[in-house]
């Protein structure tokens, strides 16, 4: 077994055991751990040797013999108060305002994740598509400059839109209605 498959093991056996105990706060900590476990563990069933970078550069994961740099963010379906609560989505975020560079990344991985953490969905997008998102101006998250929204289904992406037109980007609403273009597009990262 896989070092990373071993982690992602251990992560959701302790998630389970605080889930039991009704203290899941603890484990969602661990979302941006398991989400960075299931790519690397991706990756390396793809022959390439990932290198993790642990926060240290600015991006997740190296792959030195094809100079890749990989972000990885990870969400769970949520809600965030941006939308009518039966509205749920998963984010991620591309940029930060204020961010100095726009080349931290060659791809950004996003992965959904349900509540039990282990059918992990992966979207890949290179740099160009995910910097094809316009700038947002989301009041809670003033930070936020480009982001990525996938929606549970058609219908709370409807209401979102309806709810807040501006907050959802015309290349968000491409991605929702052309998921296939990204949903484990692993080949978009070349070997």
């Amino acid at each position: 077994m896989s070092t990373y498959k071993r982690a992602i093991k251990e992560i959701i056996r302790f998630k389970s055991t605080f889930d039991a105990l009704g203290n899941s706060r603890v484990a969602r900590k661990l979302v941006g751990d398991i989400g960075e476990y299931y790519v690397l563990r991706e990756l390396e069933k793809r022959g390439f040797s990932p290198d993790p970078k642990g926060g240290q550069a600015g991006y997740d994961i190296y792959l030195p013999n094809n100079d890749i740099r990989i972000e990885v963010r990870t969400s769970l379906l949520k809600n965030e108060g941006l939308f009518p609560k039966e509205v749920q989505f998963y984010g991620w975020r591309v940029k930060n305002r204020g961010q100095k560079t726009d080349d931290k990344f060659d791809f950004l991985v996003g992965i959904a994740l349900d509540n039990s953490f282990k059918k992990p969905k992966f979207y890949i997008f290179t740099h160009k598509e995910a910097f094809k998102v316009r700038d947002v101006n989301i009041g809670r998250f003033r930070n936020i400059q480009k982001k990525i929204a996938i929606f549970e289904n058609a219908k709370a992406m409807k209401e979102a839109i309806k709810a807040k037109s501006k907050e959802v980007t015309p290349y968000e609403k491409y991605i929702n209605r052309n998921q296939g273009q990204f949903l484990n597009k692993w080949g978009k990262i070349k070997a």
